[in-house]
């Protein structure tokens, strides 16, 4: 994570990634349920757990193969169902 920071043209294509990831969310979104649009940048909120969670329990030394059940419910939270 360290050298994606640090080196510009992996942070760009790494904020391009992340950007495409969070519209194609709120694409699927839409798509699963036009009667209930989500609230602005659902997306982005969605990726953005799923980016700081994983780091967060890296820093705090706790184990990755608790993060997919938080990372699920994360997003299911933050994206109408």
């Amino acid at each position: 994570m360290v050298e994606s920071v640090a080196c510009p043209a992996i942070r760009k294509v790494r904020a391009e990634c992340l950007t495409a990831w969070a519209q194609q969310m709120d694409v699927l979104v839409a798509e699963r349920r036009p009667d209930r649009s989500a609230p602005p940048m659902a997306g982005t909120a969605a990726i953005g757990a799923v980016v700081h969670l994983p780091a967060a329990a890296i820093e705090e030394g706790r184990d990755l193969s608790s993060m997919s059940g938080i990372l699920a419910d994360t997003a299911y939270r933050l994206l109408p169902a």
